[in-house]
């Protein structure tokens, strides 16, 4: 069974988080998370390398939680 893009996203993200967080992160700010920008762009660059996912670089400055991360790959 594959996961789709949003999940692989969600996994990505919670591989890095320094705390427990609900089940439901999309709508936590990804600042909110513990995630600073180093680490967000590592995750950004992991996503595409190791499992294909491309965000355009020009809908990242409009991203503020995974929802629109995620609703990004879709624009």
């Amino acid at each position: 069974m594959s996961l789709s893009p949003a999940e692989i996203i969600r996994t990505e993200f919670r591989k890095m988080l320094r705390q427990d967080f609900p089940a439901e992160i999309d709508d936590i700010p990804i600042a909110d998370m513990g995630v600073d920008s180093l680490d967000f762009f590592e995750v950004i660059l992991r996503l595409e390398e190791a499992h294909g996912i491309v965000i355009p670089i020009e809908k990242l400055d409009s991203v503020v939680t995974l929802r629109d991360l995620i609703a990004a790959l879709d624009a």
